[in-house]
């Protein structure tokens, strides 16, 4: 009987400690989480002539995709050199801790190499052999970075190992903006290809992780790449931040209430002027 009750006892004692561990490990992660929230920017810019709208949905507490919106420094020595700003979408292999970790470390990366004039190829070069040297070599970014001067319209982008980007024109076209290298911190000595393009009035731009294009519903189909560019299609004559409710709708609605395995990142962009 006492052996039986010191059983009992000790299953007691394991089980709070499991409970107290656990409980430790929830308050961390959303800790990370709130940590995590706060790389993101707060705030889009209010740029001329363009609209701007960014969503992100973590498939867990904490997730390793990641968008921006900076702008790049200008040199006072020059004042006729535009105005431009740097967009990313990015995503981390993995999912997670660890994922979150390495968004963070882009992020820091991203910002520490921005100069006036910045050369994108050359940056994101730079990102790629800084984010190799400090990451496993089973960790990587994908990530589409577009450099953007909001009163002409002018962009340049780099697409490294990342989903497509769609530019939906004002007429319903649709161009690819295709990947130009390996993803960041893959490969050690890596060259990056320049992509340009112009934004017209009613132009749209959408950036995006894979958790878009492959939600799955109960059946697991996939919402697919095709299903996306309907839906902008759809959208293009709305506001950014309709179009970006519009495609999270869409997905959800397709999904049904299946389970979100993967995180989903959205970013639109439309010139207006």
């Amino acid at each position: 009987g006492l052996g039986a009750q010191a059983v009992v006892a000790f299953e007691n004692a394991w089980f709070v400690a499991e409970t107290v561990e656990k409980q430790k490990l929830e308050r961390d992660l959303a800790l990370a989480a709130e940590i995590q929230t706060r790389l993101f920017p707060t705030t889009l810019p209010q740029l001329p002539s363009l609209e701007l709208a960014a969503h992100n949905r973590p498939a867990a507490q904490v997730g390793g995709d990641y968008y921006d919106v900076v702008e790049v420094p200008t040199d006072g020595a020059d004042a006729d050199q535009p105005q431009r700003h740097l967009i990313c979408v990015a995503d981390v292999s993995g999912k997670g801790m660890a994922a979150s970790l390495l968004m963070s470390n882009m992020q820091a990366t991203l910002h520490a190499l921005l100069r006036p004039r910045v050369d994108l190829a050359g940056l994101v070069t730079r990102a790629n052999q800084l984010l190799y040297a400090a990451t496993p070599p089973n960790k990587y970014v994908t990530a589409i970075f577009l450099l953007v001067e909001p009163e002409t319209g002018a962009c340049r982008y780099v697409n490294a190992g990342h989903n497509e980007g769609l530019v939906v024109r004002a007429d319903g076209e649709v161009e690819r903006l295709t990947p130009g290298g390996t993803p960041v911190g893959l490969l050690g000595p890596a060259a990056y290809t320049e992509g340009e393009l112009t934004l017209y009035p009613g132009d749209l731009i959408a950036l995006y992780s894979d958790g878009v294009n492959e939600a799955n519903d109960v059946d697991e189909n996939e919402f697919s790449t095709e299903s996306l560019i309907q839906a902008l299609r759809d959208l293009r004559e709305k506001r950014a931040s309709e179009v970006v409710q519009g495609v999270f709708e869409a997905v959800d609605a397709f999904a049904a209430g299946a389970d979100q395995y993967d995180d989903i990142t959205l970013l639109a962009l439309k010139r207006t002027a």
